[in-house]
């Protein structure tokens, strides 16, 4: 029987919670009037789990997280109204999960659930040469760091936000995300919020019923209901318009979708996974994305680098592409030799990893020999757009932009007497990196 712990300083929810507890199995727990109070009954018990308020005297929700430091315990918060940020920036520093007052009894059961089954270990397993393997052998730190966080988002419902250039793998991702997740047999739903017009995008998410519409006969769910105990793909989110924000603000926050044209809402249990290229924090500074969206998207963010960053990846990345269009075309396996390797690991792609599979998917396609040469390659690496546009690595077209950068690396190179390996450092790339973009430059 797992043994909780409810700290609140007013004894009405403290009795609340109980009750609710104790009529979904739980009747083991302990309650505190404090932080303070919360710490003796923690050494004294063997506490399976916590859920706190965060304003309470003596010593508060966060300090208590903190001073019970890396116990293991899962521990939840509650929070008012006007402290969500506080709320989710608790999640990031290790917090399980928040849920706002008033808190919805089923919500609160099913994260009590989770936060249980998830300290018994949750343990990623990838599989054995896939793509969540390859995605997670990285030495990059940030992909490291998106590893280490995973298994701290897998078997919560927590909001994800993928960030990331375009073509950096922030749709594999949340398709790795989901299928890690303890609902990996439910829908894993995507949508592109920037490809559906506007007018459109509220009846794909939400759906609509018969005669919502001139010439509508029959009823159509959104993608919520789709996704419905799965997982949904926001993409782009940072296109989507301030009204269909509020929207989705509302289904997020109510658990539950309005097809248009019908009066009913309907109950939905979604993870919400929602990737952007855009800089969400600048968008809610101009006022162009809502600061209570973000902050319920945001939960855990996972930061995907570019493949420029990347190098040591590259291999691993053209080996695996390289399987995955041999075995869907018949085809025998093309091999790269050194030479050839060397120049993917040389090249900026600046489309990132949807360019280098496009690469070798007509690699795979139009080359009859099975040893693929850098003098081969020269023939797909020139086409593609990068090369078309005449453009650097750092940017395909924006003059102004790539002259800003251009200082930035000469000025590096001044502050370190030309050493280019502690030039890279101080810019915060690879040697590599820098050496081709010094040559672009004519530096």
């Amino acid at each position: 029987m797992a043994k909780i712990l409810v700290v609140d300083d007013e004894e009405n929810i403290r009795k609340v919670l109980k009750g609710l507890l104790a009529r979904n199995g739980y009747n083991d727990v302990l309650m505190a009037g404090d932080g303070l109070q919360a710490i003796e009954t923690i050494n004294d018990e063997n506490i399976d789990l916590i859920i706190s308020d965060v304003n309470m005297p003596n010593m508060d929700g966060l300090e208590l997280f903190e001073e019970i430091g890396d116990t293991g315990i899962p521990f939840i918060i509650l929070t008012a109204y006007g402290t969500i940020e506080t709320a989710v920036n608790a999640v990031k520093n290790g917090v399980y999960d928040f849920l706002e007052k008033p808190f919805d009894e089923k919500n609160l059961i099913e994260v009590v659930n989770r936060a249980l089954k998830e300290r018994t270990g949750s343990g990623i397993k990838f599989s054995a040469g896939g793509l969540d393997e390859l995605f997670f052998s990285s030495t990059n730190p940030a992909m490291e760091k998106i590893k280490e966080n995973l298994g701290r988002v897998i078997n919560t419902r927590a909001g994800i936000l993928i960030t990331g250039e375009t073509g950096t793998g922030k749709g594999m991702l949340a398709g790795i995300i989901h299928s890690l997740s303890p609902e990996k047999d439910k829908p894993f739903i995507k949508i592109n919020c920037a490809a559906i017009p506007a007018n459109l995008m509220e009846s794909e998410l939400f759906g609509y019923a018969r005669g919502a519409f001139t010439g509508v006969a029959t009823d159509r769910p959104g993608k919520f209901e789709l996704a419905d105990g799965g997982t949904l793909l926001l993409d782009e989110i940072g296109e989507m318009s301030p009204e269909l924000q509020a929207k989705i603000l509302c289904v997020l926050q109510e658990k539950e979708v309005t097809r248009l044209g019908e009066g009913n809402p309907r109950k939905i249990d979604v993870r919400v996974v929602a990737a952007t290229n855009i800089n969400l924090k600048e968008a809610v500074a101009q006022k162009k994305f809502r600061e209570d969206l973000y902050f319920r998207l945001n939960i855990i963010e996972f930061a995907l680098p570019p493949v420029r960053d990347r190098e040591d990846d590259i291999q691993g990345l053209v080996e695996y592409f390289a399987g995955k269009y041999a075995k869907e075309f018949g085809t025998k396996r093309k091999n790269f030799d050194i030479d050839s390797m060397e120049k993917m690991r040389q090249y900026p792609w600046p489309g990132n990893v949807r360019e280098l599979e496009n690469v070798v998917q007509k690699v795979t396609i139009m080359e009859k020999e099975d040893t693929i040469t850098a003098a081969m390659l020269d023939n797909y690496l020139k086409n593609t757009l990068y090369a078309a546009a005449g453009a650097t690595m750092f940017d395909t077209g924006k003059e102004e932009k790539c002259r800003k950068e251009a200082a930035l690396i000469r000025d590096a190179l001044n502050k370190t007497g030309n050493n280019k390996t502690k030039a890279a450092e101080l810019l915060g790339v690879s040697r590599r990196t820098l050496l081709y973009r010094i040559k672009e430059y004519g530096i």
